[in-house]
């Protein structure tokens, strides 16, 4: 049984401790600046509560670590936990810069410990058969990627800290488009370069953008065409995949988004009407426990997990390149091997 400590009792907070107590684990301490947050989640998994993260990290009886913080306090928290010897589980970005990135995953290099990143959506019913589809090579060689992805935001957005530059780091891109960046990477391979735009349509955020529009050519000669918005008046999950024989149509997330849906078709060589097969996906996202599952397999087996935390630093790359392109209006380049830095003393 696995000994966890939640940071951050917010809604995935809550998400994250209902799956560890639903899946063979049990949650000892839960910390919180909000005690009284913290206490109510604490209640109901029959843990500690405290206003002191550290002290949670320093627990003897804790074996890993779930950071469900704002951005801003990811670093100190995941550093913390590493150098305490506790594995890690931090929710996506891992921090607001490359920089706050690097420190981590060098950290978790140096500590041994299993050190994973919340990519959540790596796990959900489509991806998992779209991963197997193109494993199989139904649509034969890959052309390019298209998604959009977005909600309209709610009463009072402005004054939430997802769209506070200081404590996000970033605004839709990096809040959400990172999932969908991730995830580009994930089935085309590595990129090569980033072009984009960034906007504020509607939001009056000071900083951060409400619109963001990416082309991100990859390595192996494919082009991926992203939209990530908060001002998608009615929520949108949508990615598809063009190849030579045929196409990937993945469609919702579940709740506001719609069940998940999967369309594969082949291309007739006349040129008619594709043949359709449609997957249709129990309503129920189960990708919150596949994860914590193969979270919980990389420390059993020791071993790297799906969506690591250099998958994270990865895609983090790609979300500080498209907001430098934006800056620049030029193509930007991904480096395609990163170092990571051997002093994490900062």
């Amino acid at each position: 049984m696995l000994s966890v400590a939640i940071i951050g009792a917010g809604r995935i907070g809550k998400i994250r401790a209902d799956v560890v107590q639903r899946n063979g684990g049990r949650v000892v301490s839960v910390a919180d600046i909000d005690l009284a947050r913290a206490s109510e989640l604490a209640r109901s998994a029959a843990a500690e509560a405290t206003a002191d993260w550290a002290t949670a990290v320093s627990l003897p009886n804790v074996d890993a670590v779930i950071v469900c913080t704002p951005t801003k306090f990811h670093v100190d928290a995941v550093l913390a936990s590493l150098r305490a010897g506790k594995h890690v589980l931090c929710e996506k970005p891992l921090g607001r810069t490359v920089e706050e990135a690097l420190r981590m995953v060098a950290a978790g290099r140096e500590a041994g410990r299993v050190f994973k990143v919340g990519f959540n959506y790596r796990h959900m019913a489509h991806v998992r058969k779209t991963k197997e589809l193109l494993k199989a090579n139904s649509i034969g060689p890959l052309h390019f990627l298209r998604a959009r992805y977005g909600h309209g935001g709610r009463p009072g957005y402005e004054k939430e800290w997802c769209t506070d530059a200081d404590l996000s780091g970033g605004g839709v891109l990096l809040e959400q488009g990172i999932h969908v960046l991730d995830l580009a990477r994930y089935l085309l391979g590595e990129p090569g370069g980033v072009y984009a735009e960034t906007h504020r349509f509607f939001w009056n955020f000071p900083v951060v953008e409400d619109n963001a529009f990416c082309l991100v050519k990859f390595l192996s000669g494919q082009t991926a065409q992203i939209h990530v918005s908060w001002t998608q008046w009615a929520n949108l999950f949508e990615m598809e995949l063009f190849g030579r024989d045929g196409f990937l149509r993945l469609e919702g997330r579940d709740g506001h988004y719609g069940p998940q849906r999967l369309k594969w078709a082949k291309r007739k060589s006349d040129h008619s009407r594709p043949e359709e097969k449609v997957f249709e996906f129990p309503p129920l996202d189960d990708s919150w426990t596949l994860e914590w599952q193969e979270f919980v397999s990389a420390i059993d087996s020791n071993r790297e997990p799906i969506g690591s935390a250099e998958d994270g630093l990865r895609a983090q790359q790609m979300i500080e390149c498209a907001y430098q392109s934006a800056v620049e209006r030029f193509w930007v380049v991904v480096p395609e091997n990163f170092e990571i830095q051997k002093e994490v003393s900062r």
